[in-house]
Formats: C-alpha cells, structure tokens, sequence
C-alpha cells in the first residue's frame, strides 16, 4: 500500500509539473513581450531638418527699354561683369523705325495743338442785349412823346376849360359849367341851351351874351377832352409797350449773361485741351529723347553694376514689354534654407546648422545670421528635380571657406536644446485617451502560475517634447518599469512578460 501511495504521490507531482511547464510555454505564446526603460533627468532636443539653395546675397536689377527689339543676348548667364559692360544687343533697324514713329506722332500733335487753339478763340458775334437795346430805346422815345403829347392836350383841355367866354350882361354863373367827363359835359350843354335856375326854360332873362357863343366853347371844350382822352390811351398803350421792351431786354441780358458763361465754360475747356495736348507733346518729346538716347549707344543695354550676370529677363528676337529685369547678383553667396510652418520659431538667430551641398557627403555648419519673408519659387532638389517652395520664413547665412555656385540645392539639419527636466521619457511610451495623457508600466502581481507582471496605467502631464523623448510630470518612480514598445497590443490590466 505504501509503494502504491508513493507512487500515486510521485505521478501526481509530474503530473503538475507537465501541467506547469505547459501553461508556462502556452502563456509565453499569448503575453505580450514587452521593452520598459525607467524615468530619468534629461535635456530635449529640438532638431528641424529642411532643404534650401545657395542665392546670391545681394541682387541688382535693372529694365530693358520698353518697346525694343532684343536682337542678341551678349553674355551668358553665371558670368561675371564689370560695371558698364555690354549685356544686351538692340535691333537698330527697329530702333530707328520707333524713332521716325514717334516724330510722325510729335508732328501730329502739334498740329491738334494749333488746331486746338484756334478753336479756342472768340467766334465774332452781335450781344443778345443790341435788338432788345434798340427796341428798348424807341419804346422810351415813343412813351416820352405820348407822355409829352398827353400833357400837352391836357393843358390845352384844362385852358379852354376854365376860360369860358365873358358874359356881358345878365346873371351868368362865374364859374362856366365843367366839362371833365360826358355827362357833365351834357349837363353843362344843357346849361348853356337856357336851362338856368330861376329863368325856367329857354333863354336866360338879361343875358345879352350868343348863344352860338357857348357853344363853340363846349364843343372845343369836348374835343379838346377827347384829343387828351386819347392821348391818355395813346400814353397808357406806350407805357405797357415800354414794360414789353423792359421784360425783353432783361430776358436778352439773362440771355447774354448766360452765353458769356458758356464762352467762359468754354474757353476754360479748351484751354484744358491745350495744356493736355502740351502734355502729351512733353511726354511724346521725352520718350524720344530716351529712344535717340539708346540709338547714341548704339544699342547697347550695359551693366549697372559688377557681379554675376543671371539674367536679361527676356531671349533674342523678342520685343520687350517694359517689365523685363536684367539681374546681376552678387558674387558673396549665402544659404537659404525654408523652414516649414510648424518648425516656426525652433531656429534661432545664431544657431549652428549642418549643411550638406548636392553632390557632397560632407556637411559644413553654418550660423543662421538673419530670417526674412521667403517667395515662392522653384529649387533644385538633391535628385536634381525642380521642387515648388511654398511661401514662408527663410533662414539666412554665409558658408565661408567654400567656391559656392548660384542655384546649388542642399539639405540641413538644426538641433538646439530646449531645457534640462526632472522625468524625461521615451516619446513611443506616451499614449492618449480622452484628452487625457499616460503611460503604461509593468508592475509584478500575484497570480495563479505565481508571479506575474502586468500592464497599469500611470497619467501624466506633458511639458515639453522633442523627435524622441517627452518631459512629463507625473507619479511615476524612478525604479518603475515604463513600458516602450510591445509585441502585440496592450492595455491596462494584460499580463505581460518583460524582454
């Protein structure tokens, strides 16, 4: 019996043990195998890499002559010229065609110009005001003698009136009857006729006086009050045709006082006219100068300045436009490298960069002197393709030591420290969930096969981070077992077994 329950006791434990060294082998196939490092002091590095060319520091521009014929280009470009030397070659024969052009043009305008003044001068004409002056003038003649003929008649008419003949003898009024209107001249007529008071009808008692007399003097004292009747018509006609004469004179000089406004508006046009004809004369004049100019030198463009020559902006045979630029750059070189917008502000003014030229494994370190504005453009890549450099900030400096070419493309890399920090750790270790920054540590704990490492996560608050490494604040210990990088994918709470 002791043999057997030994024997039971012996197969029990290889039993275990198989049964332990299978789970071991099966748990090694499914944990994930993990690298950790530990948290420590450390300084970040900020590195910004980048591509640029080598551009003349300093440019000289200068304009071709608009409207000319490029007959040949003198120089090369890459070449080095002195100030004053010949660049660009004009077309005389085209030349001199502009110029006789242009006389026909300057001869043109002087005649409009005449034309322009003659044009201008004061058209001989009669005042709108002379007709109405002279219709105004016998309007006031006619009225002074209407006016001269009424008072005539109406002294005449008041004359007779209050000389009545003299009576000789019988009781005759003093005072004859008045004759100022018809009617009183009827009464008066049938006064003179004998009807007088206290004599009844027929002729006055004692009245020795003719009665043929009286009335002669009636009937001339009725005419002489038609004739001054009509005189006053004649007058109050005279003075409504002179009020007709007042209103046409005073329309006639509104009237003239309106076309002398217009000469004036006119004459100031015109004068307008001339000075803009004048101008144009000055400018025609001025850009014949500059093409007689050109044809004194014998139409040649030359340099403004010494340097590289790049460019004449424009191929032979073609007629230039006026915006066409001759550039001359500068034989001091420098690098220009781009900087993209989200490495903004990680290059500093005398920082070192390592440059590498196309064409050469060595790098040389450049010190970054100034920044400024960059404009696209096209660059030479490494590979010798033609890139499109987007607008941005450029770094610039001079390379010394070095024969540089114009438009050689390089490549750089920058690196400068951005502070020393207490916990700095991998930047493969960081992860995020819900706005909420951690990382995972494999710490040992109990479990049925003994112990046993598993995944916890730890926050963390992120400082500062470069390419490789984060700075952080966090709980994490210094002998904590961080978790960088894992064979499969792990979350908090997966066994895992360390590397």
């Amino acid at each position: 019996m002791r043999k057997k329950a030994g024997k039971a006791v012996i197969y029990f434990l290889v039993l275990m043990l198989c049964c332990t060294v299978v789970a071991r082998a099966a748990s090694s196939i499914t944990v994930a195998k993990v690298k950790t490092a530990k948290v420590g002091k450390g300084v970040l590095t900020q590195t910004v890499t980048g591509s640029g060319t080598i551009t003349a520091k300093e440019e000289y521009s200068q304009s071709l002559p608009e409207g000319q014929k490029i007959k040949e280009i003198l120089v090369k470009p890459q070449t080095a010229v002195e100030e004053g030397q010949a660049l660009v070659q004009l077309d005389m024969d085209y030349l001199a065609e502009k110029i006789e052009t242009k006389n026909r043009e300057i001869e043109k305008l002087n005649l409009q110009l005449e034309q322009q003044k003659l044009a201008g001068q004061e058209d001989a004409r009669t005042p709108e005001t002379a007709q109405a002056q002279i219709s105004l003038n016998n309007a006031e003649e006619l009225l002074a003698q209407a006016q001269a003929a009424y008072d005539q008649a109406a002294a005449e008419y008041e004359e007779l009136a209050n000389n009545p003949p003299p009576a000789q003898t019988g009781n005759i009024p003093d005072t004859p009857p008045a004759a100022d209107s018809g009617t009183e001249g009827d009464d008066s007529r049938n006064d003179a006729q004998g009807e007088y008071p206290d004599t009844g009808t027929g002729a006055p008692q004692n009245v020795d006086t003719s009665v043929s007399e009286y009335a002669q003097w009636e009937q001339k004292v009725q005419a002489a009050e038609e004739k001054m009747q009509g005189a006053a018509d004649a007058l109050n006609n005279q003075v409504i045709s002179y009020n007709q004469a007042v209103e046409q004179y005073d329309l006639a000089s509104q009237n003239e006082a309106n076309a002398q406004q217009n000469e004036e508006k006119k004459k100031k046009s015109n004068s307008l006219s001339v000075e803009g004809i004048q101008v144009d004369i000055q400018g025609a004049e001025a850009e014949l100068k500059k093409l007689t100019d050109i044809q004194s030198a014998d139409g040649v463009v030359s340099a403004g300045a010494s340097g590289i020559f790049q460019s004449a902006g424009a191929a032979g045979g073609a007629v230039t436009t006026g915006t066409e630029q001759i550039i001359i750059a500068s034989e001091t070189m420098e690098a220009k490298g781009q900087i993209a917008p989200e490495d903004a502000g990680k290059i500093q003014e005398g920082d070192k960069i390592s440059v590498k030229l196309s064409g050469s494994t060595e790098a040389v370190t450049v010190r970054a002197e100034r920044f400024e504005q960059a404009s696209s453009q096209n660059t030479a890549s490494p590979a010798g393709e033609n890139q499109t450099e987007s607008g941005g900030m450029v770094w610039c400096g001079q390379i010394e030591g070095k024969q540089l070419k114009l438009g050689t493309a390089f490549t750089y890399e920058a690196s400068r420290e951005s502070g020393s920090y207490e916990q700095v750790i991998p930047l493969g270790s960081l992860h995020e969930a819900q706005g909420q920054a951690f990382v995972l540590t494999a710490e040992v704990r109990d479990g049925i096969l003994g112990k046993v490492y598993t995944a916890v996560s730890v926050p963390v608050t992120v400082l500062d981070k470069d390419d490789k490494n984060a700075a952080v604040k966090s709980a994490i210990g210094r002998n904590s077992l961080i978790i960088t990088e894992s064979s499969k994918y792990v979350e908090e709470g997966n066994q895992v077994r360390l590397e």
